[in-house]
């Protein structure tokens, strides 16, 4: 494999929402919104447009976001691409007890992780979290093998379609990056990332998302 390309989801209907108001999302359904579809086909023709990309196996989170937007993509660039079945260590950070509630319930029934260091930088850690959720260490342990076995078994350049704390996750694990630069990613709805992947992987696409502030 010489190419793993990470794509974030189209927007979503709660990432939508959280722009003016914050509701945890995690693990829970949330479908794809008009614009989100519309940035899936976009992604797809950002990948056509790269000459050296050779993808011949595609792979997603199973949830409905992630795989519509690798569906959504597979049909723009309409090629032979072999889809794999969707792995389940793809999948969003867990928010446990938080998902698909409002930071105004979550902070009256729990202020301590509003008003705790100890607690409070849970959105944004590898060892804080949500009651019953994870940190950035676990979805690291979890998604880490899936493309590293992928790679493993060989074949072409990949695609992966997950989640923005996911591919901060593998981004930082395939370049060996410390744990603030990892939290100081930003990753954008189906904008494509592309690690060239050897003995030592090399960003070659997507690099401003390791300038964040």
């Amino acid at each position: 494999m010489r190419h793993v390309v990470l794509v974030r989801h189209g927007e979503s209907e709660l990432n939508a929402i959280n722009h003016s108001r914050r509701v945890y999302c995690g693990q829970i359904e949330t479908p794809l919104t008009a614009l989100g579809r519309q940035q899936a086909a976009l992604a797809a023709d950002r990948l056509a447009a790269l000459d050296y990309l050779r993808l011949e196996r595609a792979i997603s989170s199973p949830l409905a976001r992630a795989h519509e937007t690798l569906r959504i993509m597979l049909q723009r660039l309409a090629r032979q691409i072999d889809l794999l079945p969707p792995a389940a260590g793809l999948m969003e950070r867990s928010h446990g007890e938080f998902e698909g509630r409002g930071e105004e319930e979550v902070f009256a029934e729990f202020p301590h992780y509003r008003d705790d260091p100890s607690y409070s930088a849970f959105m944004n850690h590898f060892e804080q979290c949500a009651p019953g959720g994870e940190n950035l260490a676990t979805v690291t342990a979890r998604a880490w093998p899936i493309v590293e076995q992928l790679n493993q078994n060989g074949g072409g350049d990949l695609l992966v379609v997950s989640h923005y704390n996911t591919i901060r996750c593998l981004v930082g694990r395939a370049l060996g990056l410390p744990s603030d630069a990892v939290l100081r990613m930003r990753i954008p709805n189906a904008r494509p990332i592309v690690l060239r992947w050897s003995p030592t992987c090399e960003l070659i696409e997507g690099g401003e998302i390791l300038n964040a502030v």
